[in-house]
């Protein structure tokens, strides 16, 4: 068991969004914290039926991270048989409208891709998916903060990042339709870099991610997201 490090104010650019999705990244947690903003407070076992493909061991686990960091409470009742019951914390519910906002960016982008959603909370976990790890998330408030940019240019911005870590993410972010990648027929070679409209739009609500972090980090002790 250990501490996920909270980003180090001097050496990350946007701390407080690294910090939150790092706090809900992962497949289960949205759907547990969306279960129990929709359905309300439940017991383990009904939380299981709810979401018949995780295990018990991760569904504890989850449960327990979600605890620690704040967002989920856990009531005992001191009866026989013992009686556990999890409902969403203050700051658990203050999170749901950012989820609710995830959603709906998840559904037109799958809907611009041609592409059913799989399951009830699909659209959120997708959004989180397309912009998972520290620095497709800077990529991208940087080129919503300074414009389009050549590599040259990005790299600067980033110095801690990899000629070739650069090229991967901004590779993946082109693939996922975040980023424009154009290209000049001049010599020597010119290659710029934009946010696409989906890119565009998915920004605001990192904004709010950004907001709800740095509430919960100043009304909180819990400074960094625990993880088993």
């Amino acid at each position: 068991m250990g501490d996920k490090m909270k980003p180090d104010n001097k050496m990350s650019f946007y701390p407080e969004k690294e910090w939150t999705l790092s706090l809900i990244e992962g497949k289960w947690k949205i759907t547990i914290l969306c279960n129990l903003g929709i359905k309300g407070t439940k017991r383990f076992g009904e939380l299981k039926k709810s979401i018949p493909n995780i295990t018990q061991q991760m569904l504890s686990k989850q449960l327990r991270e979600l605890e620690k960091n704040g967002v989920v409470h856990r009531e005992v009742y001191r009866v026989a048989p013992p009686r556990v019951e999890y409902s969403l914390s203050e700051q658990g519910q203050s999170l749901i409208p950012i989820l609710d906002l995830l959603r709906d960016w998840g559904r037109k982008y799958l809907d611009a891709i041609n592409v059913e959603s799989q399951d009830l909370y699909y659209e959120k976990r997708l959004a989180l998916t397309v912009i998972e790890g520290k620095w497709k998330l800077i990529i991208l408030c940087h080129l919503e903060r300074k414009g389009t940019k050549r590599f040259g240019e990005l790299k600067k911005l980033i110095p801690n990042i990899t000629q070739k870590m650069l090229t991967n993410q901004l590779r993946e972010l082109e693939h996922d339709g975040l980023v424009h990648r154009e290209v000049y027929p001049v010599v020597p070679p010119k290659v710029e870099y934009s946010l696409t409209d989906q890119g565009d739009n998915l920004l605001p609500i990192l904004h709010k991610l950004e907001e709800w972090g740095r509430n919960y980090m100043h009304q909180t002790d819990k400074k960094n997201p625990v993880v088993f």
